[in-house]
């Protein structure tokens, strides 16, 4: 049945529900339909075709979700794009995606060959604010509605495509495994170009007729308790790398003070270990998933109930191998799960088969049925013929001192080029470092020595994607320059 995204993310909240917070002020799902009908006029008066797609390179606010909403309004194509892209990555994204309009701050940051695409946000507002309210663009389920980008841990970042249909039940899993619902407020921590934010608050929380809280601000431990105290949310969507922090700063209990109810991670993998220490110096679980820009909702979860990680509500998972090979890769389905990719046919047909995801992510079968992630294909590796799984590593060390605020670990070969374990870890401060290093010393001498890391290096921060995942290769490049 044919239908409109953004018209369905909108049709549940009730008319005087604050809909919107944002720097102290909030919009109600009557304004917030308003402004995005208008929105959408704006794009139409400028010209924009269904199907065209619109890149919206701003900070969380108002401004950005009535552009994005207005532009699957009117039947455009809506992408989130990172405000902090490199020129490099800006230019590739450009040159790859054939944008009909740029949505941003100013247009310094765009090539220059590019910038008779770009809006500015002083522009678009004086647009919209003159434009009549439009009614939203009836689409076919299988329209592109919004593209997201992929997190690029294994190289160069895919445009994921989405189509309209992805609204049918995407507040689901928040509902039936979060348990939110219309009286809640839900704030992401992540920044809403990543899909993980923009689907778990962005449009499960719209679907539910919640509120939804915005912060233009990059997210630090200090600056997510500041938005917690002043905002008042009940639902936190967090990564494992900031709940870390958090507890690393002594700031994780007064979460739960400020009103904090429910607290969800994903992005990377959560430890045994971190949820624990969370559990105890807050008295709340941590709900665990796993999601991709493929999949945008957690189509696995663990609700810290002692039933591990298992398929979400509404979500077919399927063990990708017939041969019961473990970890194996599993494919999901859902009314949410992608078209597939933008002009990458080989991507496509690697992981998009009969009309199913099939992640590169392994999962370990448990005997009650749940299932452990295990990784990416390549961070379960072998060393002097035995497996090792890099995961499993990182899970044990990120707590092991209060002088580590976090560690990875990574495959690399020695001077005899047989491969062996590194560990980088980021110190509290320069002096915490030597017994920072102590502490991994004496933690991992009791691990089996195929498993033991040869090699210890501190680091500044550990590279990451610029939605918080690992990037790997970064740091075998940076072992094999030391």
């Amino acid at each position: 049945m044919n239908g409109n995204a953004a018209s369905a993310l909108l049709a549940n909240g009730r008319a005087d529900a604050v809909a919107l917070v944002c720097d102290g002020q909030t919009r109600t799902y009557a304004q917030l339909r308003e402004s995005v009908a208008r929105a959408a006029g704006a794009w139409r008066a400028r010209g924009l075709l269904p199907g065209e797609r619109v890149a919206v390179q701003l900070p969380d606010g108002f401004a950005w979700v009535d552009a994005f909403l207005g532009c699957i309004w009117a039947g455009g194509v809506a992408v989130g794009v990172n405000p902090r892209l490199s020129e490099a990555e800006w230019k590739a994204m450009l040159d790859a995606a054939e944008f009909r309009f740029v949505l941003a701050e100013s247009r310094v940051h765009t090539p220059e060959s590019y910038r008779r695409h770009v809006v500015t946000l002083e522009e678009w507002q004086a647009e919209q604010e003159r434009s009549r309210a439009v009614e939203p663009l009836s689409c076919e389920p299988k329209q592109p509605a919004v593209w997201v980008h992929s997190s690029g841990t294994s190289g160069k970042p895919k445009a994921v495509v989405h189509g309209h249909r992805f609204a049918t039940e995407i507040e689901r899993v928040t509902a039936e495994v979060v348990g939110a619902g219309a009286d809640d407020r839900i704030f992401a921590s992540s920044k809403m170009f990543f899909s993980y934010p923009q689907t778990n608050a962005l449009y499960a929380g719209l679907k539910l007729g919640a509120s939804i809280v915005l912060d233009p601000a990059w997210p630090t431990a200090a600056g997510v308790a500041q938005t917690v105290a002043r905002t008042r949310p009940t639902v936190l969507c967090s990564v494992p790398s900031l709940y870390r922090n958090l507890l690393k700063e002594g700031l994780a209990a007064q979460l739960v003070h400020d009103g904090v109810r429910r607290f969800v991670s994903a992005g990377e993998a959560l430890s045994v270990d971190l949820r624990d220490e969370w559990r105890r110096q807050t008295g709340a679980s941590i709900i665990n998933g796993y999601g991709a820009s493929e999949t945008l909702v957690l189509v696995m979860t663990d609700r810290d109930d002692g039933r591990g990680l298992r398929p979400s509500p509404g979500i077919d998972a399927r063990p990708l191998a017939a041969n019961g090979a473990s970890p194996t890769r599993l494919s999901f389905d859902a009314p949410m799960i992608a078209l597939g990719y933008w002009n990458l046919p080989g991507d496509q047909a690697e992981h998009f088969r009969d009309g199913r995801f099939c992640p590169s992510d392994l999962f370990e079968p448990q005997a009650d049925g749940s299932y452990r992630f295990a990784g990416r294909e390549g961070s379960l590796v072998k060393v002097h013929g035995r497996w090792v799984d890099l995961v499993a590593i990182e899970e044990t060390l990120g707590l092991v001192s209060p002088d580590i605020l976090e560690a990875a670990a990574v495959l690399v070969p020695d001077s005899d080029g047989l491969d062996a374990v590194a560990v980088f870890y980021v110190p509290k401060d320069i002096a915490s470092l030597p017994r920072a290093e102590a502490a991994l010393r004496e933690h991992t001498q009791a691990m089996p020595p195929f498993r033991r890391p040869r090699w210890f290096h501190p680091i500044d921060a550990l590279p990451r994607t610029a939605t918080g995942k690992l990037i790997r290769r970064k740091l075998q490049d940076l072992h094999k320059a030391q």
